[in-house]
């Protein structure tokens, strides 16, 4: 296979208060997670589709992705304490038949759009992640105060799809599990520890993390309209 996605859900959705993990809550009349992976099911340049989520969730998520007939996504399984550990667990999975390019997205943004897999994949040969650049003053504070004024020109607010060679991405895993590093947040701050480039890419406001009932409102505003 040339091109896989990984689509991270193993999150327990602590800031709804409720007992179903956010990605399994509904977005309009499907899942928050079937949004996401239709994207990907519908991209020609992804060849397939593993989905990552929280232990105890893997038959519900397979049961509702078959009910969409989503024919790219070539198995579900359980994550790790923590997402680098979910992505982890996923490279484990893919590395007895290797894709070229792995991109990897967050389950809660259901909001990705097509073009951005497109420029995802072909972007994907050296490293890449979405950003948004800040628009807010952002400052670095210790203990209460301020010690500095960040340039925002140079702040970017990172989003996903990342995208990656295997081989790439494989290394910088395994290179934080050989030193003991398992709770990074993000890849390709990981591709980035372990020596290699990361290209950043403007990304589009409208694909938002969905992290608090705030956020699922706006998510549902931004479906209907499409």
């Amino acid at each position: 296979m040339k091109n896989t996605a990984i689509i991270l859900g193993g999150g327990t959705g602590e800031r709804f208060k409720g007992e179903i993990p956010k990605q399994f809550l509904p977005l309009g009349k499907r899942p928050i997670i079937a949004h996401t992976v239709e994207v990907f099911q519908r991209s020609p340049s992804i060849d397939a589709i593993l989905v990552v989520v929280s232990e105890g969730w893997v038959q519900r998520c397979t049961a509702d992705l078959k009910s969409y007939a989503f024919h790219k996504v070539n198995g579900v399984i359980r994550g790790g304490e923590t997402r680098q550990l979910s992505c982890w667990q996923a490279l484990q999975k893919l590395k007895s038949n290797p894709p070229q390019i792995v991109i990897v997205h967050d389950a809660v943004r259901p909001l990705v759009t097509e073009e951005m897999v497109e420029v995802a994949v072909r972007e994907g040969r050296e490293g890449m992640t979405f950003g948004l650049r800040a628009v807010d003053t952002l400052v670095e504070c210790l203990d209460g105060e301020i010690t500095r004024v960040l340039p925002r020109e140079q702040i970017y607010k990172i989003q996903t799809p990342q995208s990656f060679p295997f081989r790439i991405l494989w290394d910088a895993h395994l290179k934080a599990i050989e030193e003991g590093i398992r709770e990074v947040s993000d890849d390709a701050g990981l591709v980035l520890r372990a020596g290699y480039k990361v290209k950043i890419i403007e990304g589009a406001p409208s694909n938002m993390k969905i992290t608090g009932p705030v956020d699922l409102e706006l998510a549902e505003r931004l479906i209907q309209q499409r």
